[in-house]
């Protein structure tokens, strides 16, 4: 017989910890479980494309600018012949990891859709293949131009859209002659009624002026003097100029000048050694300019000599000969193109190698030949023309192309000087600035068909700032 006690008798429950552990066992299985099916999943399906970036203003601008490609697993070996892009570009590839990177060889084309597609993409040890696809967008452009102020108002840098009408005003200031881009700034060299020069450093916001930040004065390196021939380094870091001391009423010390914007902002001379150093004997220049996308500058000397000087002073500099004109770079920024007492060539500044420019007979048959205007290997525009009875220049584009010479159909008015003929960094497109007697104009017109693109009031084309400056030929 049982008692109360044993009739209402309770079996003790199971610790917390026990129903803790089952559950928390269960859970491991089933992530073990998914992640296993996952696993099978992948290795049957192939890597998939996690995210993809890329800088679409330097890909229109820069050369060697890369898209990467990040995939959701490691992948092996990426072939370049697994790859293609549309449209065209030249390009090569480099895979680690789970990423794959598409290296364009030359900047791409603005404000325009390009598809890359990745065939037979494979993770290690997987036969499983799957294709990576995206579309990227590169971006549009802007040109900047100098607009003479009128009946004593100021001078303004403006910028204009390509993609859209009108205008902004980025600087305004009296006796704007010159100015160069930084990267968040603008340096602009302006001139007084006495010719005697000043450099502003302006600090930008948005594409003008920030006017949270005060301007910056530039000391120049006496204390009267002028100077011209402004360019700045891609990179943003240093900029350079030519300078004249004339406070002693005499020009003095004339050459070139760096000023290192990682240090003082103190204007140095530019020694025949090719090292920025106060107290040096500046280089005596005729033209010069910035390499693009580096800090060495091409400079062609009063004596025609070709010296390639590092501005940040890091080693000497190299002679490459002599030339008589320096007509500009090609887009990888390793060519010059120059002329010679025997003809236009192509110099290799990596190792001094001379190579003859294509000059078909279509490029060379005219009386007047001016600048030549490099687009890419073999490629160039150059301003020719005759003389009216006049004695006014009927001038005209040509377009050569390898062996192949061209006349890009854009109108040139009778009563118009051309004053410079500049490609856009991608070499898609080219400013013409002209000068009439209704003032200054620059045009952009498509580089291959002549058709416009747009046109405003102005001069002194920012694209014109990457082209040595100094005599220009005639």
């Amino acid at each position: 017989m049982s008692t109360d006690t044993e009739r209402g008798a309770v079996r003790p429950r199971r610790p917390v910890t026990h129903r803790f552990r089952r559950r928390f066992t269960a859970v491991v299985v089933v992530l073990a479980v998914v992640a296993a099916l996952a696993a099978v999943a992948g290795s049957q399906q192939g890597p998939r494309l996690r995210s993809v970036s890329y800088d679409a203003s330097d890909l229109v601008t820069r050369p060697a600018q890369r898209v990467i490609l990040t995939a959701n697993q490691a992948v092996q070996r990426v072939p370049a012949s697994a790859v293609r892009v549309s449209p065209a570009a030249a390009f090569s590839v480099t895979s680690s990891g789970n990423t794959v990177a598409v290296e364009f060889a030359g900047p791409l084309g603005y404000d325009r859709d390009y598809t890359l597609t990745l065939r037979g993409v494979r993770a290690p040890g997987q036969a499983a293949a799957s294709e990576l696809r995206t579309t990227i967008r590169t971006g549009s452009t802007d040109v900047l131009a100098v607009v003479p102020g009128r009946n004593g108002a100021a001078d303004r840098i403006v910028r204009r859209d390509l993609g859209a009408a009108g205008t902004r005003t980025v600087y305004r200031a009296s006796g704007i002659a010159e100015y160069a881009v930084l990267a968040r700034s603008l340096v602009v060299l302006r001139n007084d009624s006495s010719g005697h020069s000043a450099i502003d450093i302006v600090p930008l916001a948005g594409g003008v002026q920030d006017p949270e930040v005060p301007v910056e004065r530039l000391s120049m390196p006496s204390a009267v003097g002028t100077a011209k021939a402004l360019h700045a380094a891609d990179d943003g870091a240093s900029f350079g100029f030519v300078y004249a001391d004339t406070s002693s009423g005499r020009s003095e010390d004339v050459g070139l000048y760096d000023v290192d914007l990682t240090g003082t902002h103190q204007p140095e001379p530019v020694g025949a050694d090719g090292k920025p150093a106060i107290g040096a004997t500046p280089l005596p220049v005729a033209q010069w300019a910035y390499v693009p996308r580096t800090e060495s500058a091409l400079v062609r000397t009063g004596t025609d000599d070709l010296v390639l000087v590092d501005m940040g002073g890091r080693s000497k500099a190299v002679r490459l000969g002599s030339a008589t004109y320096l007509h500009g770079f090609v887009d990888s920024g390793t060519t010059a193109v120059v002329e010679t007492g025997t003809g236009i060539v192509q110099l290799d500044l990596t190792n001094g190698r001379r190579t003859a420019l294509p000059t078909p007979a279509a490029s060379t048959d005219q009386p007047y030949l001016g600048r030549i205007a490099p687009l890419a290997e073999g490629q160039y525009l150059r301003l020719v023309g005759s003389t009216r009875a006049d004695g006014t220049l009927a001038a005209r584009i040509v377009r050569v192309d390898g062996s192949r010479a061209s006349r890009l159909a854009v109108t040139i008015p009778d009563d118009a000087s051309v004053t410079a003929v500049c490609p856009s960094p991608n070499g898609q497109f080219v400013a013409l600035a002209t000068r009439s007697a209704d003032g200054a104009l620059v045009t952009v017109v498509d580089a291959t068909s002549g058709a416009l693109e747009a046109s405003l009031a102005g001069t002194a084309i920012d694209w014109c700032t990457a082209l040595p400056t100094g005599d220009e030929v005639g």
